[in-house]
């Protein structure tokens, strides 16, 4: 992978996880009926910006087509993301065990949402399979927060 590459994947996952980072520091600050809806409405916010989406879907394609880009992702979803919320709720260097532990979830639970919403996502911005892929935003976060929020107790 070029080092340009790699630079731009960086900075897609940065602000993928900047942006997850607060919302979950924000719904943990707040209701916590509200957790799955803001964490769902800040990421469906990156992927539908049209600056932001085609660094996603290198970063997503990249996962599932090499074993490099499959680290980099899972290092993301293990450590880089947690680590963000953990920083804007005053908490260094969070896992996905002690986030799971702060929401009240088992770590199990925690990659079950992750992969609820990473499975819509690879179905509608990379196959854009009908009718997930033109539904609007609202309507498929009000279908997948009472799954998401299950999950995350």
């Amino acid at each position: 992978m070029s080092e340009a590459m790699e630079i731009k994947e960086r900075s897609a996952l940065d602000s993928l996880g900047g942006a997850l980072g607060d919302a979950g520091a924000n719904a943990l600050a707040g209701a916590r009926d509200e957790l799955a809806e803001n964490l769902l409405r800040a990421a469906f916010v990156l992927w539908e910006d049209p600056q932001v989406r085609p660094r996603l879907l290198g970063l997503l394609t990249a996962a599932v087509n090499s074993e490099e880009g499959a680290d980099q992702m899972r290092a993301f979803l293990t450590n880089q993301l947690f680590a963000q919320v953990g920083k804007s709720i005053g908490i260094a260097d969070m896992d996905i065990y002690q986030a799971a532990e702060t929401i009240g979830a088992t770590a199990i639970n925690v990659n079950a949402a992750a992969a609820q919403v990473w499975g819509v996502v690879l179905m509608r911005y990379i196959v854009k399979m009908e009718p997930i892929a033109s539904t609007p935003v609202d309507e498929l976060i009000d279908l997948l927060k009472p799954t998401i929020q299950r999950y995350l107790g």
